[in-house]
């Protein structure tokens, strides 16, 4: 008892250091921005894509980028990867409604992949898994209003996908086919807002932001549960030496069950189970049993509790694989040192690339994080990861690849922008 009582004063205390930075920040006198936030400088990228998510996989492909067109700050971006898993998309982003006021930004993705699908919680092994492979599509489109060099925005996001599974797999690799393969339509909307008094949106490195957000996800489906997941950011940036500087993150996520679905085991078997019965007694029936067990005691702990934002892969805990620790709960620190080898405003063109390089950076970060579906048990347990990144800043753009350490091994990332983002194409919600 005396366990829980810490924990609850350890998660009390961050949620008022949250809320006492938010009042902060809107208060503080501004930082000084180094740069304008509305692009000005046309650029484009023709690239080679080699994307690497832990518990996802590696693909390859290609994209092009195109920034800053039409003598605005609109952005086109579209890419199309495959290998051990598949995604392609387009967006135009920063489309300006109002001119500095209020922009529209709308995408269209699409996916097949077989994640790494891990038990609920904390206590988990690395080797008890499933891999339930789904393919789908989804369309999103965010409105963002914002005001005084977009150091406050606020913006709804929304989203229509359709999604299906078509197997599962245990992790021997042993197909069960007696899966339901319909395709389920999804709703998705997020209000959000953020508080960005740092001296550069893209590439800050004094001040603070704070950032805080509740999405609601709509499956119409009578077996699964609708819940609100509300997410919690605050991260500040401190100058060190001549160009560095530190960033600390804390974030939070909750999730808030709004229409509880089933959690009888037996009716969920019946409804949305792997007739594993169909299969000849032995050891192929014996694993199906196995591997649906997990399947309905999962969706039983879903219906329950709901999700709230995963721990691992790109954006926390990067030393996990994607979506790695999950439950009702979660919360996070991290810190990282961002050594800029350079600060410049180099211009290039190479035919296949016209922009501007703003810097090189190494960075080296740690990070602690926990899950639980009880409030009271946050923090009872935990994981960490540390490592190493580098990074190049392009006008609009971080290029990142991060190496990360922890007690499940070693994990390599290659991708965009900065860690601890509120948005991920990796968690598009």
């Amino acid at each position: 008892m005396q366990h829980g009582t810490r924990a609850t004063t350890k998660i009390w205390s961050t949620i008022v250091i949250f809320l006492a930075l938010c009042m902060n920040t809107v208060s503080a006198d501004p930082v000084e921005r180094r740069r304008d936030q509305f692009g000005k400088d046309f650029a484009y990228f023709v690239y080679p894509i080699g994307g690497d998510i832990p518990g996802l996989g590696s693909a390859f492909g290609a994209g092009a980028t195109i920034l800053n067109m039409f003598d605005s700050d609109a952005d086109f971006t579209g890419f199309n990867i495959s290998g051990d898993f598949d995604a392609a998309g387009y967006t135009l982003l920063d489309l300006n409604l109002i001119r500095h006021r209020l922009a529209f930004d709308i995408g269209w993705y699409n996916f097949t992949v077989a994640p790494l699908q891990f038990t609920r919680g904390m206590d988990s092994d690395r080797n008890d898994y499933i891999l339930p492979k789904v393919e789908g599509d989804y369309w999103q489109g965010q409105l963002t209003s914002m005001f005084d060099e977009r150091r406050i925005e606020a913006y709804y996001r929304f989203g229509l996908g359709h999604t299906r599974l078509l197997q599962v797999l245990d992790k021997d690799g042993t197909e069960f086919p007696a899966v339901d393969t319909t395709w389920h339509e999804a709703r998705f909307s997020t209000l959000g807002v953020t508080f960005d008094y740092t001296d550069d949106r893209l590439d800050p490195r004094d001040g603070i932001r704070t950032e805080a957000s509740g999405g609601w996800m709509k499956g119409g489906d009578p077996y699964r549960s609708d819940w609100v997941t509300l997410d919690f950011n605050v991260t500040g940036y401190w100058p060190v030496r001549r160009w560095d500087s530190l960033a600390l993150n804390a974030f939070y996520s909750r999730a808030h069950i709004t229409r509880e679905a089933t959690t009888d085991y037996e009716e969920l078997r019946s409804a949305i189970g792997l007739n594993c019965n169909s299969l000849p007694a032995g050891d192929e029936q014996a694993r199906c049993l196995e591997t649906e067990s997990k399947l309905i005691t999962q969706q039983v702990a879903q219906n329950r509790y709901g999700i709230a934002t995963a721990l691992g892969g790109t954006q926390r805990l990067r030393s996990f694989a994607n979506g790695r620790y999950f439950a009702g709960q979660s919360i996070f620190y991290g810190a990282e040192y961002r050594w800029n080898l350079t600060d410049e405003r180099t211009p290039f063109d190479i035919y296949i690339a016209r922009g501007i390089r703003t810097g090189i950076q190494l960075a080296f970060f740690a990070e602690q994080g926990s899950v639980a579906d009880h409030f009271e048990d946050l923090w009872s347990d935990r994981r960490s990861s540390w490592g190493m990144g580098f990074r190049v800043v392009l006008s609009g753009v971080v290029i990142r690849a991060d190496v990360a350490n922890g007690s499940e091994g070693t994990e390599f990332i290659l991708f965009i922008n900065y860690p601890w983002s509120m948005f991920s194409v990796d968690n598009p919600r």
